[in-house]
């Protein structure tokens, strides 16, 4: 019998860790496509009180086995390759926000029905490769209901804690929400941030404390895979070539090009809406802007921020890090 989640890949990291450009490289692979981060959907609405029905919050807790109907949807049709609740105009949109403001007994089997239909009736691909910055609490789910092949992506802290800074990113809740802080945190050692922390603290907890919930689950799931930012990036077509080999993916001459030519591709965010900057030209173009990547935080972090940021990773099992930067793709290969 047939693997059901034979061809699912999904990459689970902190905002900002290189995660679209690693999506989009595998997606190069040979009859494979890709749907970034379906689940990031009006997260600052759900924390806000504002909840609105498109979204699920920023950092859903799930244990294996809960019952999720809406959540499972979604899922389903993003190992289909479809980008539910992305809708952003037209039909589709206005149809979207109509399904959802029907009362959930109703809306949940509507929505399970729909997604198995359209997976009765769509070309199967493959390969598709999803990526998520929202799924620390809910992976667990996640692969216990599709068995994607699981890759956590990991990055210098100091490099996530730039980004954040530079574009305003935050963890949200994630430091108060109980479901979060006494379920998942505190078994692993990691207490919440005093009242009162700056921003700064605050970027260097939130990126600690996931990095810490991501180390944990690769302890429970030593067959999830490793990828270190820097590492891909320092030796793209070496680490590449790992992960292509170890997800049973096929090279491609677009695998090639994308590497050799692309550079490096970061989402930014313009108006609201998110945009993606890629550096092209030669290889030893594409070379040198993804080398840059590596220390970028020496040129976007003050004195004053480094010294604070520092001072608050050092409270964490690796620093900040998923698992110690060791060279290459962990063996849990």
């Amino acid at each position: 019998m047939s693997d059901p989640g034979a061809g699912r890949v999904l990459i689970v990291s902190s905002p900002r860790s290189g995660s679209t450009w690693t999506l989009r490289a595998l997606s190069c692979a040979e009859g494979a496509s890709f749907v970034r981060e379906p689940d990031n959907v009006d997260t600052a609405a759900s924390v806000n009180a504002a909840v609105t029905r498109l979204g699920f919050g920023p950092y859903p807790v799930l244990e294996s086995g809960e019952a999720a109907p809406q959540y499972a949807a979604l899922w389903d049709l993003a190992f289909q390759g479809r980008r539910a609740l992305r809708l952003r105009r037209g039909w589709g949109r206005r149809v979207t926000r109509a399904v959802f403001r029907l009362p959930r007994p109703i809306r949940d089997p509507l929505l399970a029905v729909a997604a198995r239909g359209l997976g009765a009736v769509a070309p199967r691909r493959s390969h598709v490769v999803v990526s998520s910055v929202m799924a620390h609490f809910s992976v667990e789910w996640i692969h216990a209901r599709f068995r994607p092949q699981v890759v956590v992506l990991q990055r210098d802290p100091l490099n996530i804690a730039s980004s954040w800074l530079r574009l305003d990113v935050n963890a949200y809740d994630v430091h108060t929400r109980p479901a979060i802080v006494d379920r998942h945190l505190r078994p692993l050692g990691v207490e919440p941030p005093s009242q009162g922390a700056s921003n700064v603290t605050l970027v260097g907890w939130w990126i600690g404390a996931l990095a810490t919930q991501l180390g944990s689950l690769l302890e429970r799931h030593p067959d999830w895979i490793l990828a270190t930012h820097e590492d891909l990036c320092e030796s793209a077509q070496v680490r590449f070539g790992d992960l292509y080999q170890h997800l049973d993916l096929t090279w491609t001459p677009e695998t090639e090009t994308y590497l050799r030519e692309g550079g490096y591709i970061e989402p930014l965010f313009r108006g609201g809406e998110n945009t993606f900057t890629t550096s092209a030209g030669d290889a030893a173009e594409a070379t040198r802007v993804r080398r840059e990547q590596v220390d970028a935080w020496r040129t976007r972090l003050t004195p004053a921020q480094l010294s604070e940021l520092r001072a608050v990773l050092e409270g964490f099992p690796n620093r900040g890090w998923v698992r110690p930067r060791a060279g290459g793709v962990d063996p849990a290969f």
